[in-house]
């Protein structure tokens, strides 16, 4: 928001998305060269080697969230329609996102 110089004011919201993945998936939590969160280049390479030798897709640690777990799929059979979870609308004040309020259930969070 900041880079398109958004008025303050409640200006994004998300919808979370939850759904279930059940396939094969090369899993590269090992390759560290793969893993860099700021050069992209030596995984794109690898994720167009597996796609086009057929895989479902890659699975890795997150560079960015410890302890999360981040997945790419090269089908878009290999993930089930997914359900509709929360729905958040994310307040700008224009320098950062200062509150993110839950709209189904009205929770207001603020973020730090």
């Amino acid at each position: 928001m900041r880079a398109t110089n958004e008025a303050p004011g409640w200006t994004s919201q998300f919808r979370e998305l939850i759904g279930t993945v059940d396939a094969d998936l090369d899993d590269i939590a090992g390759h560290a060269d793969l893993l860099d969160p700021d050069d992209y280049g030596p995984s794109q390479v690898f994720g167009a080697e597996r796609h086009a030798a057929g895989s479902n897709g890659i699975t890795w640690p997150s560079v960015r969230y410890p302890g999360g777990q981040s997945l790419a799929v090269f089908w878009p059979d290999v993930i089930p329609i997914p359900t509709q979870g929360a729905h958040f609308a994310y307040h700008w004040n224009g320098t950062a996102v200062d509150y993110v309020k839950q709209l189904d259930t009205g929770e207001v969070m603020g973020v730090f």
